[in-house]
Formats: structure tokens, C-alpha cells, sequence
């Protein structure tokens, strides 16, 4: 018996554009930009869709915007005043979490007209400031009420922020020190791994007509240190790291198949969103057993399939969340992709490369998944959104032919993996022998290295440390992953230093 259409969720159309317009007084604002691609996303649904026909306009946090309520602008720029209208939180799972719950909606028999879009213009403001243009965007005093809220710490423990461990680039050039032990990789050894990797989809955004660099680079260029390419936290050169100063914007449409057909769009003309989950790690990096393993991402890899009815092996291709080489790795192990599996791991190019849209990159993935499986390259995708340090994630299994069965949530994925979870403490000021279970070094614009930073097993519980001279040194010539070293207060006005960590003698 086939599936109830108007109960299966569909991605029905996108949109996407990125400004090339370098002259800040003359570059579209971001209300422009998701404009331009809502028009874009409305005519790829067979342009049978008005603004006003939307039942929602779900925006994806703009940090780009000074506006109290840029929703609801947003949604009376389009004419869709009829839409419920809400802006998203941050995070870099925030558009497949929206997409998820428009499929609930459609899973419940709403049959909801969802437009999910997003925009960035940092490229511009940053351009505008250094030329000292004063840019009149629209704006509005306050901050936007989002969905979910803002976490307050933004996962970051207060030991982790005491000792510079509060950045993206720190955090997960971390992570990626315990891929590299791990894998049993010397650091030249995972420099050419990584290098692979990120060349990969470097070729991907290299091709994509929105890329904000399509520039073709090899394995070695990525990870060669040069003036260039300087070493920004080790083991990643500026090459390898996320770019969030761009112009970019991308919407999609999510509404059922039912509607879909309705509105003159062929049976393979959508994407038959098949499966999906959403999960939270452990909170906090330092308090997770493993740093470099997500109990959560692998709930939400399992659930997502499962309710697909699709194996990872039969996967055409995957848009892994690629802010940094480790989230790609952590994710294709989770879903079982070898080293060598030729299937693409992005769609879309990664945020290095492609750039990288505050949240709203994995609307991109999206809407590249939809044009991939409308040319036919392949049968299904697998889409992923990481927030924060490997903390919440979204999964998506996108189909080219409609499931057997209406899919349907998987409602107890959280409770379930809470119930498993395993908690380190994390103590402010330890003391003590330990066991490094993470380590970067960070580089100053210059190239000069400085103390590195440590996660440390210290007698059952966690803490984070500054590396001595010797330790940053060690670190950035050899593994020291899984060593031995004495953690101590470090030397500071009020006895407020911090922690220090030295290589056991």
C-alpha cells in the first residue's frame, strides 16, 4: 500500500545566491538577499506558489542584522503576512532542525506552505567598516525572540573559556588531535589524511557557482604552512578553516507531496524527506569520554535511516556538516563511510571553501541535495547539521522516489539518549598527574606559536590547562595524545592563573 502523500514531507524548491558586489554602499542587505532567494525557492516549486499562500516564514538567525523582529519584516517584504512568522537560534543544525519540524507539521496532516530561508552579509559589514561606510540597513532596536532560545553559554564551560578554549578554531583543532591518536597518525601522517580529505570538497565548491572561493586547491596546498596560509590553531592552517565572512543566502520550501503534485511538480521533481532526527551531545566538550566521538550524531544517523528504511551502504552521496576537518571525520565515521568510499562527502563544498553562512549553511546543502536528486545523479542523500562543538545535531534522509510509508518522529531519541549517557566532571582548578586527552596550539597573525591548550584526565574527573613552554612545543612536533603530565595552578594576580600543565619527567 503506498503513502499517504499529503502525510510524506517534500522539499519542493530552492533558492540560492551570493553577492559578488564588493563595494559596500552598493551591496544588497540581507533582507535583499533572502528576498532574492525566496523568489528563487518560490518559482523552483513549479512557480505555482505565491508569497501569500505561505502558511509559514521561518527565518534562519542573521548575525549579519540589528533588528528586533526580522521575521516578521521579512515576511511583509514578501507578502506572506498571512505566515507565522519566527526567527531561529543559532547554530550550524539550526535549517535541517527547521526542516524537521515543517515535516512535522506535515506528518501530523497539516499540509503546511513552509518557506525556511537565511542570509548572511558579513563580507560587506567588515568591508564597511574598514572603509568606514556607514551601512543604512534596515533596522530595529531589541533582539529577536528565536526558536529554540540562545543557550546562554553557547557550550562553552567556564574552564574551557578561562583558558582560550571558547573558539570554533580551538575547539575543533582539539578534536582533531584525538582523531589523529586515534588513528594511530604521526602529524605528518594526518597532515596528508586531512589534506585529502578537505581537497575532496575543496573540488566540489570549486564547481559550485556560489562558492565564495572557487579556487581549485590540492591536497598539499591546503595544509603546506606558507605566508598564506598561515597556521591559525594546530593542526590547521588558515585553508582549513571555516569562513564566515561572506554574502550568501539560500531558502527552500518544505510542504508535503500531495501539495507538491498539486502544484504541477513531477513525482521527481521533489525531495521526499524520508527520515529524520535531532539529538544534543553532552553539553560541554570537556565533560564527553571521548572528545572525538558523538553518542548523539550516531543516535541521529541510526533513527534517520532507520526510518527511511535506507542503509548507509546504498547512499548516493552525503553533505556532511564541514566546518573543519574533524566534523567531516567524526561524522563519516559515525555513518560508516571508509577513508576510500568514492561517494561525495559534500554536495555543496564545506564551509572553507563554499563559506561558511553563520547558521544558515546547511540550507545550501539542502538545496543542492534537491537539485541533485532532481538531475538523478542518485537515489538518496544524507544530510547533516552540527551546532556549536559536535553538541546538537540534525539529520535528514532525502529520497528521490516517495517511501512506502509516511514517515513519522522519532519522539523518545533524546530520552533515550540521555538515559546512556556518560558525564565527566569537569573541575575549574585540578591538580595533579593526568592524561592528555587533547591538545592545539595557537598561532598569532604573525605564525608565532604560543602556550598551547589541553584537556587533561585528572583523577577520574576533567579539566582544561595551559601547556608550559616545553608541552606546546612537544605538541606541535609529535603526538602527545594519551601522555602522561602534572597538572598545577598557574602563577597569577589573586591566585586567579588558571592551570598549567607540564609533561611528566
Amino acid at each position: 500500500m503506498a503513502a499517504d502523500l499529503r502525510r510524506v514531507p517534500v522539499i519542493a524548491g530552492a533558492g540560492q545566491w551570493t553577492n559578488r558586489i564588493e563595494d559596500p554602499a552598493a551591496a544588497p542587505d540581507p533582507f535583499s538577499l533572502m528576498e532574492t532567494v525566496a523568489g528563487g525557492a518560490l518559482a523552483s516549486a513549479a512557480g505555482r506558489v505565491a508569497p501569500g499562500d505561505l502558511t509559514h516564514c521561518w527565518m534562519v538567525h542573521c548575525l549579519s542584522l540589528r533588528h528586533g523582529d526580522p521575521a516578521t519584516e521579512l515576511a511583509v517584504r514578501l507578502g506572506a503576512t498571512a505566515a507565522e512568522a519566527r526567527c531561529s537560534g543559532m547554530g550550524g543544525s539550526i535549517p535541517q532542525w527547521l526542516v524537521d519540524r515543517a515535516a512535522e507539521l506535515v506528518a501530523a496532516g497539516e499540509q503546511p506552505r513552509v518557506l525556511i530561508v537565511g542570509a548572511e552579509a558579513l563580507a560587506t559589514r567588515r568591508r564597511a567598516k574598514k572603509a568606514g561606510v556607514d551601512l543604512q540597513w534596515p533596522s530595529a532596536k531589541g533582539w529577536p525572540d528565536t526558536w529554540p532560545p540562545l543557550a546562554p553559554d553557547l557550550g562553552v564551560h567556564p574552564v574551557e573559556r578561562a583558558h582560550g578554549l571558547e573558539q570554533a578554531t580551538t575547539m575543533y583543532a582539539l578534536i582533531e588531535s584525538a582523531l589523529a591518536h586515534d588513528a594511530g597518525h604521526d602529524p605528518e601522517a594526518h597532515r596528508r589524511a586531512m589534506g585529502e580529505l578537505m581537497a575532496r570538497c575543496n573540488a566540489v565548491a570549486a564547481t559550485n557557482p556560489y562558492s565564495w572561493f572557487p579556487t581549485r586547491r590540492g591536497a598539499d596546498e591546503l595544509t603546506t604552512v606558507t605566508d598564506d596560509n598561515r597556521m591559525i590553531c594546530s593542526p590547521y592552517p588558515k585553508y582549513l578553516n571555516a569562513v564566515m565572512d561572506v554574502d550568501m543566502a539560500a531558502a527552500v520550501i518544505v510542504t508535503d507531496a500531495a501539495t507538491a503534485r498539486s502544484w504541477g511538480l513531477g513525482p521527481q521533481e521533489v525531495a521526499y524527506l524520508a527520515g529524520w532526527a535531532d539529538a544534543k551531545e553532552v553539553w560541554h566538550l570537556s565533560a564527553r569520554p571521548a572528545i572525538h566521538r558523538s553518542p548523539a550524531l550516531a543516535g541521529c544517523v541510526a533513527s534517520a535511516l532507520g526510518r527511511a528504511g535506507v542503509d548507509a551502504g546504498s547512499l548516493g552521496a552525503l553533505d556532511l556538516y564541514g566546518c573543519f576537518p574533524s566534523s567531516i571525520e567524526v561524522a563519516r565515521d559515525t555513518v560508516g563511510i571508509g577513508v576510500a568510499d568514492p561517494r561525495p562527502l559534500t554536495l555543496t563544498g564545506a564551509l572553507p571553501y563554499h563559506g561558511g553562512p553563520g547558521s544558515n549553511y546547511v540550507t545550501h546543502a539542502i538545496a543542492n541535495t534537491l537539485e541533485w536528486l532532481r538531475a538523478g545523479h542518485g537515489d538518496s542523500v544524507l544530510v547533516h547539521g552540527n551546532g556549536f562543538y559536535l553538541t546538537t545535531h540534525s539529520v535528514g534522509v532525502y529520497t528521490r522516489r516517495a517511501p512506502d510509508e509516511a514517515p513519522v518522529p522519532d519522539e523518545g531519541l533524546q530520552d533515550r539518549l540521555d538515559a546512556a549517557a556518560q558525564t565527566l566532571p569537569v573541575e575549574v582548578a585540578a591538580t595533579g598527574p593526568g592524561t592528555v586527552v587533547g591538545v592545539t596550539v595557537p598561532h598569532d597573525r604573525d605564525g608565532v606559536p604560543g602556550a598551547g591548550i589541553v584537556v587533561v584526565d585528572v583523577d577520574g574527573a576533567r579539566t582544561v590547562a595551559r601547556a608550559d613552554r616545553a608541552l606546546s612545543e612537544l605538541a606541535l612536533a609529535a603526538d602527545v595524545v594519551g601522555s602522561s603530565v602534572t597538572v598545577r595552578p598557574a602563577r597569577g594576580t589573586g591566585g586567579d592563573g588558571g592551570n598549567l600543565a607540564s609533561a611528566a619527567s
